[in-house]
C-alpha cells in the first residue's frame, strides 16, 4: 500500500478515471473519493503492477499532512 497526498484530489481523480485503467490492464476498478471515519477523503487505486494507492485529500492546518508536504515555513523552522 502506499499513501499519496495530494491538495486537489478532485483533479486527480478526474486524471484517474481518464485513464480507464481496469479497461486497459485488468485490474479492480478505481474506488472514487469517500470521507474515511478517521477524517481523510479518499480514493483507492490499483495500479498496473498490483500496488493499492491511497490518494488523499490534505487537510489544511493540519501538521501531521503538513510534515508530508513542508511548507517554506516548515522548513524555515
Amino acid at each position: 500500500m502506499m499513501p499519496l497526498m495530494v491538495d486537489d484530489l478532485d483533479a486527480w481523480w478526474a486524471h484517474i478515471e481518464s485513464l480507464e485503467l481496469s479497461k486497459q490492464f485488468g485490474v479492480p476498478p478505481p474506488k472514487a473519493p469517500a470521507m474515511q471515519p478517521w477524517g481523510l477523503r479518499v480514493a483507492y487505486v490499483v495500479d498496473p503492477s498490483g500496488v493499492l494507492w491511497h490518494v488523499a485529500h490534505r487537510r489544511q492546518n493540519t501538521k501531521q499532512d503538513q510534515l508530508l508536504h513542508p511548507t517554506s515555513e516548515d522548513a524555515r523552522g
